[in-house]
């Protein structure tokens, strides 16, 4: 990892952090009414928000010392609803990293296995400027 992570999104929302391997990264969330929709169902910031942190997490832990990454363009698939109350976990790999450009994937699925919603993206690996 290249700097020390700052709190913020993970500690509002709960999130769970488990390292699965080099570049593999898992996140876990117990759902509630506070993430729900008007609708009722979990809104799909949630899963997303999961998956860019497990897949954003997973590049972060291949980073060298004063390197830094960003999520420049992230692509979803919702294939289920999830309800409040359910836990959701989200896995995020890298797929491959160059000097500059990393590709990610990531799966988020429900406690009974099934897959709530996919994600592909692109991160920006840069240096910090001192």
């Amino acid at each position: 990892m290249a700097d020390e992570r700052r709190t913020g999104l993970v500690e509002l929302f709960g999130m769970e952090e488990d390292v699965l391997g080099p570049g593999r990264i898992r996140c876990r969330l117990q759902t509630d009414e506070r993430h729900q929709n008007i609708q009722g169902v979990i809104h799909g910031v949630v899963p997303v928000a999961l998956m860019d942190t497990a897949m954003g997490h997973a590049l972060d832990s291949l980073l060298a010392e004063g390197e830094f990454c960003s999520t420049t363009q992230i692509s979803v698939q919702f294939l289920r609803a999830v309800r409040p109350g359910q836990r959701i976990e989200a896995v995020g790999q890298v797929t491959r990293k160059g000097r500059r450009i990393a590709y990610l994937e990531g799966e988020c699925r429900d406690a009974e296995g099934e897959l709530v919603s996919r994600a592909q993206g692109t991160w920006y690996v840069g240096k910090v400027r001192t």
